[in-house]
């Protein structure tokens, strides 16, 4: 769901400090209007009018929206195919601010936010702050969202004209990567390393080379590896990152497996960044239970207390845990949350299907 309304009440209403009781009198019940502010629900349209009025919310005028909507449009095509328009268009968005606030383009409107961001530096929006609407935005948004999140997210900003012209081309190359068109995105990445290469930013250098890896990796490992520890090599800020991909990969190959957990210890021995700490642990854990050495796992498991996945790990040390419906179900959901939980719910579909008489006359499946 993504019904900007919801949003837009639940800022009001803490703006004015109105209670979800004081609110939903007359209206509907408190439990019913968050689930409306949280995303959960699209309620009808008279709930919502009766809100909007009791909040004194005024919607922006209709010819005047989709005027905006058609410069945020521009704003974009033109920071993707590096167009120097892009430059007027923001300026005029920016002026536009104030009448955003109670329309429906407010998600795409932070999301502009974000990366103006990256060329005006009186403009101050982070990340994460554009992150909390992330359940509110639809497909294309969550899209440019963890666009600017791979190409931007992690650097600090620069003046530099040059600087900002590889960004944004990067942020392009980074587009065709998640539409699949990966001949045109790994060429456009080599430009981007060439071009600073020339400039000499080592850190620059790393994260391209990180974006090359990244590409590759369900290519050519072999090549993967050889643009993640040259990344590692250029910027030690990015061995995290480098090490990470690559050994929670390459645990997923049978001929390469030891690698990949030599890589993912060495990784967290220098990890420094509790998020990443987290991800290393749950991929040596995965490790672990593929080579079936429950020590090690349950070692591992008592310092995974922070990790969201902790019920699936837990049902991990469970004997034929492949067999729990439960663990099944769970992997269903999160199959896309990253490429290791893709490959264990590919693996145990295939154990699934290799003991299917024993399932079936089990009702696991």
């Amino acid at each position: 769901m993504n019904d900007y309304r919801g949003l837009l009440i639940k800022k009001q209403r803490k703006e004015l400090d109105i209670s979800l009781e004081a609110l939903s009198h007359g209206v509907c019940s408190p439990s019913y209007l968050s689930k409306i502010e949280n995303n959960i629900l699209v309620a009808n349209d008279d709930i919502y009018n009766l809100l909007f009025k009791k909040l004194g919310i005024s919607t922006m005028d209709t010819i005047k929206e989709e005027s905006i909507k058609q410069m945020l449009d521009l704003f974009f095509k033109y920071y993707m195919s590096s167009d120097s328009k892009i430059f007027k268009v923001m300026d005029e968005l920016l002026e536009c601010k104030d009448e955003v606030v109670s329309s429906c383009l407010f998600v795409q409107y932070q999301l502009f936010l974000l990366y103006a961001s990256e060329m005006n530096s009186q403009i101050n929006i982070s990340l994460a702050e554009v992150e909390a609407y992330y359940s509110y935005m639809d497909d294309s948004q969550r899209e440019y969202f963890n666009l600017f999140r791979l190409s931007s997210g992690n650097m600090e900003l620069s003046d530099n004209e040059e600087w900002i012209f590889i960004r944004r081309l990067k942020a392009k190359a980074n587009l065709y990567a998640c539409q699949k068109n990966t001949f045109a995105a790994y060429d456009l990445y080599k430009t981007c390393l060439n071009y600073a290469v020339e400039l000499g930013n080592k850190k620059l250098i790393a994260e391209i080379l990180c974006s090359l890896g990244w590409l590759c990796l369900d290519i050519d490992l072999n090549q993967a590896e050889k643009y993640y520890t040259s990344a590692a090599q250029y910027d030690s800020q990015y061995r995290m990152l480098a090490f990470f991909n690559l050994g929670a990969t390459m645990i997923q190959h049978k001929d390469c497996m030891e690698k990949g957990n030599q890589y993912l210890k060495k990784g967290l021995k220098s990890c420094t960044d509790d998020f990443f700490a987290v991800k290393y642990k749950e991929a040596l854990f995965v490790y672990a239970i593929l080579k079936e050495n429950k020590r090690d796992a349950k070692r591992l498991i008592k310092e995974l207390d922070d990790s969201k996945y902790i019920d699936v790990f837990s049902m991990m040390l469970n004997e034929d845990y492949q067999l729990n419906v439960g663990y099944q179900n769970r992997l269903k959901e999160l199959k896309n949350d990253s490429s290791l939980f893709k490959f264990l719910f590919i693996k145990n579909c295939e154990y699934l299907h290799k003991y299917k008489e024993i399932c079936v006359a089990n009702n696991f499946i």
